[in-house]
């Protein structure tokens, strides 16, 4: 073998290893890179197709819970809505054997979906009457929420409790409106 042919080789060799690394580097590498994110996507894409499955499933109770809540829920009238809150409010009051010393109903600015109703409330009775109240309160089927509640004691004994209860509900308006 002379020293032409030993240099044709080596050339011959250092373009292969070329070729193989620029290969590597711009064919294999970024395929490779391609095929994991291909192969992540795909993975997100079956969760969201078991997801969308799992909701079209579920799609009867979805809307059969919907039309209870809206068929519970108080109608796009403000003064129907305070009046029905207002009486409500009355009806717990002598239920519970609660001395309510205020309240003062606020409606909050609305948004394009619905209208919120704030209630602030203040009251006084025994521990047992207050109890009673936020029972009646939470377990009545109008759409209501506390979203605050606090308690002092007019006594040392703390027979005798004061309440400070803000609570609001939700009025939904109809999509055709």
């Amino acid at each position: 073998m002379g020293f032409r042919q030993r240099e044709r080789i080596l050339i011959i060799m250092a373009m292969v290893c070329i070729a193989i690394f620029l290969g590597d580097k711009l064919i294999l590498t970024p395929l490779g890179r391609i095929w994991s994110e291909r192969s992540l996507r795909i993975g997100e894409l079956k969760k969201s197709i078991e997801k969308g499955s799992i909701l079209v499933d579920r799609r009867a109770d979805v809307e059969r819970r919907w039309k209870e809540i809206k068929d519970a829920s108080l109608p796009d009238d403000p003064p129907t809505v305070e009046e029905r809150i207002l009486n409500r409010v009355h009806d717990w009051e002598s239920q519970s054997g609660l001395t309510l010393n205020s309240l003062k109903p606020r409606w909050m600015p609305p948004d394009d979906e619905s209208k919120k109703l704030e209630l602030g409330l203040t009251a006084s009775g025994s521990l047992e009457s207050i109890a009673r109240f936020l029972f009646e309160l939470e377990s009545d089927p109008l759409s209501i929420r506390v979203e605050d509640i606090g308690l002092t004691s007019r006594d040392k004994r703390g027979t005798v409790l004061d309440m400070n209860l803000k609570f609001s509900s939700l009025i939904l308006k109809e999509r055709g409106k």
